[in-house]
């Protein structure tokens, strides 16, 4: 049996700017108990590999470092590392962003020995840009869930427990996230686009007991700009293509939900996303707006609630002309 506390797991790819950043955040963490770090950087055309096997040279003890001699992608990088994690616990963090408190493992391990029942504790998240510089004003655009018990009706809301680098999971728990991620594979779940993070928290929640602090772990390095390797940078932005993903994914969700035996009813977010295609009819043309709104009508579960809410909202429209 492992003696090892906490496995801190770190995927990165083309983060040469940002990765040693990351791995001084995690060296400098106040841990009473044991820790091992497995880098896994997924053959990067940077000299991000370079960096990552400098750390692993000067910390042999802590820092293990896996540099892939080919590209994996992001996923089966990532399950490769958590196949050899051997903590009680695991803490992930993407390799652009980093801790801000040194204790947050110290903290988050007590927390979890205190309390067998959670099976995962989240932290609060400041949002930096690509020079470490905190951006408050995007913070009120990213929200999380609050204090206490995270529910599926925060998830419901939209809201996660917390960003990835603020996360500390059960490991026993976390692997539960593979039963999901198999049946999908086999075909027992019919899912293409539900991948993310949400995924996982959704796959955590149905394990068991969630828990949110309030306290301040971690820097999440948000970036739009259309070379960064980001997700945000990727993803974060309206579009056709992203509206239509988001739509679907949030159908997958709930059939993911189902699967791990939670209820989970996305049609109040539907009529949201419904007055957002709306709103952006100029960025779009007739026959996007148009799939778009079958999409949105198509995969909610109350189709006579959201006739009579789309119908309502053209009456109210008539009316304020």
């Amino acid at each position: 049996m492992s003696n090892i506390d906490v496995s801190v797991v770190v995927a990165t790819y083309k983060q040469e700017k940002y990765i040693a950043m990351t791995l001084d955040s995690i060296l400098a963490q106040k841990f009473s108990g044991t820790i091992e770090v497995l880098v896994g950087d997924d053959c990067s055309p940077d000299n991000t590999g370079a960096i990552v096997k400098e750390y692993g040279e000067k910390y042999p003890d802590i820092i293990k470092p896996i540099v892939r001699p080919k590209n994996l992608g992001a996923f089966k990088n990532f399950k490769d590392l958590m196949s050899k994690a051997q903590g009680k616990y695991i803490a992930m963090i993407e390799g652009d962003d980093y801790w801000i408190n040194e204790n947050k493992l110290q903290e988050q391990f007590e927390f979890m020995e205190s309390h067998p029942d959670y099976v995962a504790t989240f932290g609060q998240s400041i949002i930096v840009n690509e020079n470490n510089e905190r951006q408050e004003g995007w913070e009120q655009y990213i929200t999380f869930a609050g204090e206490g018990e995270y529910t599926v009706e925060d998830y419901q809301n939209y809201l996660l427990p917390g960003q990835t680098a603020s996360s500390f999971y059960r490991r026993d728990a976390f692997l539960k996230v593979y039963d999901v991620v198999t049946a999908i594979k086999k075909g027992k779940l019919r899912v293409f686009f539900a991948l993310t993070d949400r995924m996982l928290v959704l796959s955590i929640l149905g394990a068991g007991r969630v828990n949110k602090s309030n306290e301040y772990y971690s820097a999440y390095r948000y970036i739009l700009d259309p070379n960064s390797n980001s997700w945000s940078s990727q993803n974060d932005f309206f579009s056709f293509r992203n509206e239509s993903i988001f739509l679907l994914t949030m159908y997958e969700l709930e059939k993911i939900a189902k699967y791990v035996g939670l209820p989970l009813n996305f049609d109040e977010r539907r009529k949201y996303e419904f007055a957002v295609i709306a709103d952006k009819k100029g960025e779009l043309n007739f026959f996007q707006v148009m799939a778009l709104r079958f999409i949105d009508f198509v995969t909610c579960k109350s189709k006579k609630d959201f006739i009579n809410f789309v119908v309502d909202r053209k009456r109210k429209y008539k009316n304020n002309k």
